[in-house]
């Protein structure tokens, strides 16, 4: 996954620890409860992509309405969104994130590279395709060939492709979920232990305002064809479960929420609560695609309004909430560049 950070989004949260005393880890550790988290995601995620492999298979030899694998895509993506993103813990785990989610894809090389392998005589299994380009191994390859107007499973070739780009998903996924299942945090002292569960929260905030950066491009000027998953038009349910999700992690057993409450910030907890169901309620729901809501003043200044409420949770978990925990803030010298 690669980003270059748009101007509106650039300031990035950069930790480093007030170490007090080096405090051993138990198994049952400060981050226990994130890891468990993580380690359940990848779960879900490994048995949506084992569906969206069986049901792929389903529609090429059975005769499957399309509609299945479709709706078995889009438990993959939902199932997909706590994970995106993710760049603290297991670095064996953020090693095959690349590789399920090729985002963005400015220049369609998704495209260009699932037509090139359609064009190919070679015949097309995950094995072959693990020696491919990131962008026909991954959830955006599986799009195209469900949705885009160039895809037909009724000919033997898409379903090849289909096949193979299916199963090579669920082979990534299997390596994700082994990766989660050794906790990346054992043995870190508490108050880094704090450190790592703000930055985790903040780079996923980070990667979900990119998301939108992208397709809101300039004022009178966006890029829909920047937006996630906008040739299923199902960008906005995604962002819709990206906010859900990090707003879980908040909440969850041993989470920023805990943290700030045991030590007396309940205003600044509750506050922070406030504006993550803000942020979530503020994403439209009245079935309006983001692609065709970019086109209008009103729909345009809607997705602002939700990039305004998650910059601002940005903006106060890298400055209140993270004072309140004991870390230093700074800006990250990299950013812009």
């Amino acid at each position: 996954m690669r980003f270059r950070l748009n101007p509106i989004a650039a300031l990035s949260l950069s930790a480093t620890v007030l170490l007090g005393g080096c405090l051993s880890q138990t198994e049952t550790g400060p981050n226990h409860g994130l890891w468990q988290l993580q380690k359940q995601r990848s779960e879900q995620f490994l048995s949506a992509t084992a569906d969206l492999a069986k049901t792929t298979q389903s529609v090429c030899t059975q005769d499957t309405p399309i509609e299945d694998a479709r709706q078995a895509w889009k438990t993959v993506m939902a199932n997909w969104m706590p994970l995106q993103g993710v760049e603290k813990g297991s670095e064996d785990a953020l090693a095959q994130s690349w590789r399920i989610q090729f985002y963005p894809d400015k220049k369609n090389t998704t495209g260009r590279k699932i037509n090139a392998l359609l064009a190919s005589d070679t015949q097309w299994t995950a094995e072959a395709l693990a020696e491919q380009s990131v962008a026909v191994q991954g959830v955006g390859a599986m799009e195209w060939l469900l949705y885009d107007q160039q895809a037909d499973l009724s000919q033997p070739k898409h379903c090849e492709v289909a096949m193979a780009v299916s199963a090579r998903l669920q082979q990534t996924a299997s390596a994700l979920n082994a990766a989660w299942q050794q906790n990346p945090w054992h043995g870190m002292p508490p108050s880094m232990a704090v450190s790592e569960k703000l930055g985790a929260l903040t780079h996923q905030l980070d990667y979900v305002l990119k998301k939108l950066s992208g397709p809101l491009g300039k004022p009178g000027f966006p890029n829909p064809y920047q937006g996630e998953a906008w040739r299923s038009r199902h960008s906005l349910t995604l962002l819709r479960q990206s906010i859900k999700a990090m707003q879980t992690q908040y909440h969850a057993e041993g989470g920023i929420e805990q943290s700030l409450r045991e030590r007396g910030y309940d205003e600044v907890a509750d506050r922070v609560s406030e504006h993550w169901q803000l942020a979530y309620n503020s994403v439209p729901q009245d079935g309006e695609p983001l692609f065709d809501r970019l086109n209008s003043v009103a729909g345009y200044r809607d997705m602002l309004t939700v990039y305004n409420n998650l910059e601002y949770l940005k903006l106060v978990l890298g400055g209140q909430v993270a004072q309140d925990l004991g870390i230093i803030v700074g800006f990250n010298a990299s950013d812009g560049d």
